[in-house]
């Protein structure tokens, strides 16, 4: 299926090549149309400035907003430079006010007052009120345009104010009106299904949902993700400090927002900064500059490893075996580490285990480790007798198997917990950093074991 949808959209593109140099404009313009955003995306991505323009003169307004805001960055900036002021006044003005004001957090200050200026009065309002709002509030994601009914309505009225503001606005969504009072606080929800279904002089207050799950401008986007696929919602209303209904935001928002995220934690796994475009999209600085201040610190942190080693020379000296099994000790508990670490974040992520939750989370990872480590450690006691005849060294290193393992899985749960209060995001806390810590205190706890069995 897959395959064949990449072999589709081939077709398209070369399709639209041939047209757009051959001259057919009045042919691409009637292939173009019919297609869909990301269609028209992943077709001219890669396309030459001038030729990207050429394209975005034949879409339809609202087909064009759309594509424009699905574009990267440096992609966005660079059409802005070619369009004429008229052109980017109607983008502008077709784009839903949430992809507006993102699409201004992404610009530099200087193209973001030249865009505003080109606003309506009161899109221009509408776009500044959202970004005023904390970068990742709900405040910030939502849309102000959205289907409100009042709860004293019945439904031909109804119906005749969905019609209205549909036209006008283009609502993202139509399905779920929210049912408001003459204050405009939020009371109800209801579904366009219900109205239809009912007869004309049934008052809304009487067919809808009272009490519907909603959430605060002031609310985070990631428990708005987690709100929406809790509840299954197509949309979910947001409301201020004083209960009115300001905004909605949509599925297809939480759906960005949940990528961002994913991507957000993928990087800070791996210990380094978040790349905000593509891959081909990010100039090659900006991967060092992401990358190089995380690796120094590791290689610092790393380091450190040799002035354990160094207080254990003699030991080290007089049984040479010993430095055979260094790599068991970081390498297993920087793996144990790294699964429970990734257990407890992705945990947390979905709400399943809070900070407070951290003496449950450690008593049950001290079970779950004493059951992964005493095999680990018969397996490795067989393995050591096939290197080294010396009883007490090869239980020595077994036992050190053992602590390494629990220290390492414990460590790996408890840090994301101990983030939070601190105000860093627990993905920070898995991956290179946490294989570093294990691999550093993990030698010291296998030194220092070895010579408890072996003596000096």
């Amino acid at each position: 299926m897959k395959d064949k949808a990449m072999q589709e959209l081939q077709e398209q593109r070369i399709a639209v090549l041939d047209l757009l140099r051959a001259g057919d404009l009045r042919a691409l313009k009637f292939l173009l149309v019919d297609m869909e955003p990301g269609q028209v995306v992943d077709i001219i991505k890669d396309l030459p400035p001038k030729e990207k323009l050429v394209i975005f003169r034949l879409l339809p307004k609202d087909l064009a907003a759309d594509v424009f805001s699905e574009l990267e960055s440096d992609d966005q900036v660079e059409l802005l430079g070619l369009f004429k002021d008229e052109m980017i006044k109607e983008i502008l003005d077709e784009m839903d006010p949430d992809d507006r004001a993102e699409l201004f957090d992404e610009m530099p200050a200087n193209v973001v007052r030249k865009l505003i200026k080109l606003l309506s009065p009161e899109e221009r309002e509408l776009t500044m009120e959202l970004l005023n709002y904390p970068p990742d509030s709900a405040g910030r994601m939502m849309n102000p345009h959205y289907i409100d009914l009042y709860e004293d309505m019945n439904v031909a009225e109804a119906l005749v104010r969905i019609r209205r503001l549909g036209r006008e606005l283009e609502r993202e969504t139509i399905y779920t009106p929210f049912v408001i009072d003459r204050g405009r606080r939020l009371v109800g929800v209801v579904d366009l299904k219900e109205i239809i279904l009912s007869d004309s002089n049934v008052v809304i207050s009487n067919i809808m949902k009272p009490d519907p799950v909603y959430v605060y401008t002031t609310t985070d986007r990631e428990e708005v993700a987690l709100i929406v696929q809790k509840y299954d919602l197509i949309a979910v209303p947001v409301v201020d400090s004083e209960h009115r209904l300001v905004g909605v935001i949509t599925i297809d928002d939480v759906v960005d927002v949940i990528e961002e995220e994913v991507t957000e934690d993928i990087h800070h796994m791996a210990s380094m900064n978040m790349i905000q475009s593509s891959y081909f999209h990010t100039p090659f600085m900006v991967f060092i500059k992401n990358r190089l201040p995380w690796l120094s610190l590791l290689l610092l942190m790393g380091s450190i490893t040799a002035n354990v080693i160094a207080r254990y020379e003699d030991l080290l000296a007089a049984m040479p075996i010993i430095a055979a099994f260094f790599t068991t000790m970081s390498g297993t508990g920087g793996n144990v580490g790294s699964q429970s670490a990734a257990i407890v974040i992705r945990s947390m992520a979905l709400g399943d285990i809070k900070p407070s939750d951290w003496p449950k989370v450690l008593v049950r990872e001290l079970l779950v480790s004493l059951g992964i480590s005493l095999p680990l450690a018969g397996l490795l006691l067989a393995r050591a007798f096939l290197v080294s005849p010396h009883f007490l060294l090869n239980l020595g290193i077994a036992v050190s198997l053992v602590v390494v393992t629990v220290y390492a899985n414990v460590l790996g749960a408890l840090l994301p917990l101990m983030a939070v209060p601190l105000r860093v995001d627990p993905a920070v806390m898995a991956g290179p950093l946490l294989a570093t810590l294990v691999d550093v205190s993990g030698i010291a706890i296998y030194f220092s074991i070895i010579r408890l069995f072996v003596g000096d």
